[in-house]
């Protein structure tokens, strides 16, 4: 039990480590888009420094992650990363002088009660010490779930292709959001059962778990799935409506696994159980309300609709050092005249 109790600890202390790294990270890389505009010719590597250094965060923030998915239960790190949207928020209210609205102070206060009340009445991590002797799937129910959400995300994108090919925007706008949340929610409930197999403690020992390496690699696919998606998603449609409808659906989906796929209420009696849900659709209501004004048009393409999304680096590398580009032409321009 004193295991346990560890490595919840642990977990949820990974789970809050990557939501400081990741919000961090966001406010350095708006701190140096505010500073390239428009242009102050300021000295163009020091904000391409400070752009660096929020990049290399919120690409380090990925790790704490997805250890702790694989340490905690899934409805705590759901709980947490709704949370995260709050740091953001007074963050860039202290650094940035973004002004908050009264919804989003509603919503800050409504999901830090939310995730106040997970934390103390949520799932613990008492039964992994025992999953982690499997050799093989600890929940048999999840292959069956997983198999129906894939072959639901291929028809989900199949749908939305056709959708815009034959330019039925209202569809587009209705699945678009649904196969993204899906793919994130399919990426973390394989995540999640990572903690329920042995892990290979070397090279050889992989080479024998051929179910262990298939699922990180089914991670890696998914992660990159959710983000083309998002980078669709923000292409194609306004931002105000598809970041929350995506996020909302698969933060639903992350609460339905937790129950129904890894069971964590098992060992709760009814109350504990009503306090934690209660707790969770609470700071998912908060989260959703909370919307800094100036940070919504990033917040897909830097912050990400659900987690760390790794690549969409790339496409905002060539878009802000175009930008430091143009800052840089302007300032040398000056100087000669």
């Amino acid at each position: 039990m004193a295991d346990a109790h560890s490595r919840f600890l642990v977990g949820l202390a990974l789970s809050v480590l990557n939501g400081l790294l990741s919000s961090v990270g966001f406010i350095l890389q708006r701190k140096a888009q505010l500073l390239s505009e428009p242009c102050q010719c300021i000295e163009v590597w020091q904000v391409r420094l400070i752009w660096a250094v929020g990049i290399a965060l919120y690409i380090l923030a990925a790790v704490p992650d997805a250890f702790a998915y694989a340490l905690v239960p899934q409805l705590v790190c759901t709980t947490v990363a709704c949370g995260r949207l709050v740091l953001v928020t007074i963050l860039a209210h202290s650094f940035l002088e973004e002004q908050v609205q009264r919804r989003a102070v509603i919503g800050i206060f409504l999901c830090s009660i939310g995730t106040a009340v997970c934390l103390v009445y949520g799932p613990r991590s008492a039964d992994i010490e025992v999953a982690m002797l499997e050799d093989g799937p600890y929940h048999a129910q999840l292959w069956m779930y997983f198999g129906v959400g894939l072959a639901l995300l291929v028809t989900l994108l199949s749908v939305d292709h056709a959708a815009w090919t034959k330019a039925r925007h209202g569809l587009h706008y209705a699945v678009l959001p649904l196969a993204t949340g899906l793919a994130f929610a399919l990426e973390k409930v394989l995540n999640t059962e990572l903690g329920y197999l042995r892990a290979p403690r070397s090279p050889q020992e992989a080479l024998q778990a051929p179910l262990w390496c298939g699922m990180v690699a089914s991670i890696g696919v998914l992660g990159l799935t959710d983000f083309y998606l998002s980078v669709r998603g923000a292409a194609t449609m306004p931002v105000q409506f598809f970041v929350p409808a995506s996020f909302a659906f698969g933060t639903a989906l992350q609460f339905f696994q937790s129950v129904v796929i890894f069971d964590e209420f098992a060992a709760m009696t009814p109350a504990r159980a009503a306090l934690s849900s209660s707790g969770a659709i609470l700071a998912l209501i908060g989260a959703l309300l909370i919307q800094p004004p100036s940070l919504e048009a990033l917040w897909v393409k830097d912050f990400g609709v659900q987690d760390v999304e790794l690549a969409s680096f790339v496409a905002e590398a060539g878009r802000q050092l175009n930008s430091l580009s143009d800052c840089a032409g302007d300032c040398q321009q000056d100087d000669d005249e």
